[in-house]
């Protein structure tokens, strides 16, 4: 697994490229400080992985992701993942990041242990929540329903920050706002189990919910399902 790191914290930086460089099956091949410095070494090493910081002091992070996306032809078959490492919890910056094209989202105090995860899962083309922003996607949520929900009508959810085949599956079956319940218990970490209960719904009933969800957002597992709504507001 080649990685590069793009953190402008020294100690920060040295700490993930040591801890990285004692994994066998992980290879740092490059680190950066700033925003330039790390769109560049992207572009030069193609990695598997990027752990981007946010605050980075020219560009940011979030800006990073973007130019390097879009400088990619339509026809490259890179598929560089991001994880975005941060400090920041704030609603803006992780929705900001997720629209940008991050893979999963760490905040800085993370354990080692949850990054290696997180960079695991993240290589294998899941996704990976932090805690603390699984909160935020939960606030989000409940904020948007509130504003929005009519008791006459299904709560419609939209994702736009989607590839074209996820859009278009969505737009022709959106989520409902049952749907909707269920997926922000599943954020909160419930079991099948507990969301029946929670819900006043039947196990079986929970388990169809649940294999709508993923199959509308194209997601291969709760933690992506999550991602995937986050990355697009979660409710337009």
């Amino acid at each position: 697994m080649r990685i590069a790191i793009v953190e402008d914290h020294s100690l920060t930086r040295t700490g993930i490229r040591s801890s990285l460089n004692e994994q066998q099956d992980i290879s740092v091949v490059g680190e950066a400080e700033t925003g330039t410095a790390g769109l560049k070494l992207l572009q030069k090493t193609k990695p598997d992985l990027a752990i981007v910081d946010i605050g980075l002091p020219d560009i940011d992070g979030i800006e990073v992701v973007q130019r390097f996306r879009n400088a990619l032809p339509p026809e490259s078959d890179i598929q560089t993942r991001f994880i975005m490492l941060t400090s920041y919890t704030q609603e803006r910056m992780v929705l900001a990041a997720f629209a940008a094209g991050a893979d999963s989202y760490c905040v800085k105090n993370t354990k080692f242990e949850l990054l290696l995860e997180a960079i695991r899962m993240t290589f294998e083309r899941q996704s990976w929540i932090d805690p603390a922003i699984a909160r935020i996607v939960l606030k989000h949520a409940q904020q948007a329903a509130s504003l929005s929900s009519v008791a006459s009508e299904p709560q419609i959810i939209t994702i736009n920050a989607l590839d074209l085949e996820q859009a278009t599956i969505l737009e022709a079956d959106p989520l409902t706002n049952k749907e909707l319940e269920v997926l922000e218990l599943m954020v909160q970490g419930y079991t099948n189990n507990q969301i029946a209960g929670q819900l006043y719904m039947s196990l079986g009933t929970v388990k169809v919910h649940i294999r709508s969800i993923l199959s509308k957002l194209c997601a291969s597992d709760r933690t992506q399902a999550a991602v995937l709504a986050m990355r697009a507001g979660l409710i337009e």
